[in-house]
């Protein structure tokens, strides 16, 4: 190879090199992908649901006239996690059995599959409220329990958007109801 072949070789060769060391700038569908998925919570999946923390009303939907301390959830243990923020706090929450934390408060513990709700589980509501039954793909789906925080309880089956149709108890007396929203809609 010649002296003058030499020379043109290393004159592109070096630009090549030196590009090879600066990273790359990532656009931002890039930064969103990599960027971790945050988890959602019943409240995010429906927007009337928002607005219940911010009154108090009964399992019936009537609203309180003054404010009430809430009965203690029928599931303390998982209270005590909601003091300690966000995220998963125990167990496996990816694939497994574990407690998870939501930013609204309220307390999971379950199975996860593929870091969705997935079989068994009990969801412990910032606002009193607590549910526990099947779950599939993150929503309430089949043989479940939701207790209001007034204590009064209503069962059924849930269907995948998280509504359900069953028996509510109230004052010894039992109606058959329909669960939407998580508000109660009786027959009389």
């Amino acid at each position: 190879m010649s002296w003058t072949a030499s020379i043109v070789i290393l004159c592109f060769s070096i630009p090549i090199f030196w590009n090879c060391s600066k990273p790359k700038a990532k656009t931002n569908s890039e930064i969103e992908r990599l960027r971790p998925k945050k988890k959602v919570d019943d409240r995010d999946k429906d927007p009337d649901l928002s607005n219940r923390e911010f009154f108090d009303e009964d399992a019936e939907g009537n609203v309180l006239k003054k404010k009430e301390e809430p009965v203690s959830s029928p599931i303390p243990s998982l209270r005590t996690f909601a003091q300690k923020g966000a995220g998963c706090k125990k167990g496996n929450c990816r694939n497994g059995e574990g407690i998870y934390v939501y930013d609204s408060g309220d307390v999971y513990s379950g199975r996860f599959s593929a870091e969705q709700r997935e079989g068994w589980g009990r969801i412990a509501y910032s606002d009193g409220d607590s549910f526990e039954g099947n779950w599939s793909d993150d929503l309430k789906s089949g043989q479940g329990k939701y207790v209001f925080r007034d204590g009064t309880i209503f069962s059924g089956i849930f269907t995948g958007d998280g509504n359900g149709k069953g028996s509510y108890r109230k004052g010894g007396r039992t109606f058959s109801c329909r669960l939407e929203n998580r508000k109660l809609f009786c027959k009389r």
